[in-house]
């Protein structure tokens, strides 16, 4: 055990909220197993040592997501994995500190963007934003993945760099509206590139990122989270739906949302500004134009020379 981050309840027993990391079968035996495992969040790490309630109970595995580890408080040296274990899963969230810090290329983006979706003033909102970055499987990887190759913010934790400023850009594109549309569409700013954890990894493009663009992943990783925000506001989930498809819809083929325009906006200015910030960063301080090489959209800049203050 690690700097054991636990929680003592009423009944003397201690918990732990986190993902687990790790597996391990130390014994099977007519259906039974004793398992070792590893879970982690975002501060901490603890081993622990776990036995099924009984036959046929289903194998905690990596897959799990978001779970609460139960325990007696440990008496052993520090060091040992806790024993005599109660094991829960967690479908309901209202934090991403259960994901595991060592996999996470930047940690301070997590706190980031949980900071921003608590100042969404719709409580359903920052639920559905819960549901889908809660989950290890979408969450890590979009705190980990590149936004593109090899244009913009194409390093480890770009993705969700450029997504949360894609969100806050929205916000402010659209004055004057309902607080409940200018969050929806804020939120599928966020939400707008998720897509690319299935095309983008450390290493650079998948082969599923080859085979299919990222939009077409987009609904398909949402889709669970989508259909639970079905169940608490229909027209929150055609319009999330409506507003991140209209890229790959004809022009004028459904009703327009603003927010798309808004949204829009707010990707192309952000990819601008990094690429930009990048491309003179590699020019002499003198130097007034700068175009990027590489693959991605052709990009020309000028920096205007300054005037005193």
């Amino acid at each position: 055990m690690t700097g054991l981050n636990s929680v003592e309840t009423k009944q003397g027993l201690s918990t732990f909220i986190g993902t687990i990391t790790e597996v391990a079968i130390l014994e099977a035996d007519f259906g039974r197993a004793t398992l070792k495992m590893s879970l982690q969040n975002r501060c901490e790490e603890i081993d622990a040592i776990f036995e099924p309630g009984s036959q046929g109970d289903p194998l905690p595995d990596i897959s799990w997501g978001a779970v609460q580890l139960v325990f007696e408080p440990l008496q052993s040296s520090a060091g040992e994995p806790v024993t005599g274990c109660k094991l829960n899963r967690l479908n309901s969230l209202d934090t991403l500190d259960h994901l595991p810090g060592s996999h996470l290329a930047r940690p301070d983006l997590v706190d980031d963007a949980e900071t921003w979706v608590r100042t969404c003033p719709i409580p359903v909102l920052r639920q559905f934003t819960w549901q889908v970055l809660g989950r290890p499987d979408i969450g890590i990887p979009f705190f980990r993945a590149r936004a593109s190759a090899d244009h913009h913010h194409a390093f480890l934790g770009g993705l969700a760099e450029h997504s949360l400023a894609v969100a806050k850009l929205t916000l402010q594109a659209l004055p004057n509206m309902d607080d409940r549309e200018t969050w929806l569409c804020a939120i599928a700013g966020l939400m707008h590139d998720i897509g690319k954890i299935r095309c983008f990894d450390e290493n650079g493009k998948t082969g599923a990122g080859f085979v299919l663009r990222h939009e077409q992943w987009t609904l398909e990783i949402l889709a669970e989270a989508l259909a639970w925000l079905d169940r608490q506001w229909p027209d929150g989930a055609l319009a999330i739906r409506y507003l991140l498809s209209s890229q790959v819809t004809q022009e004028g083929h459904r009703p327009l949302l603003p927010g798309v325009m808004a949204i829009a906006y707010a990707d192309r200015m952000n990819s601008a500004l990094q690429v930009r910030a990048k491309a003179f960063s590699e020019r002499p301080h003198w130097q007034r134009f700068a175009k990027t090489q590489g693959v991605g959209p052709p990009s020309r800049f000028w920096l205007p020379h300054r005037v005193s203050l």
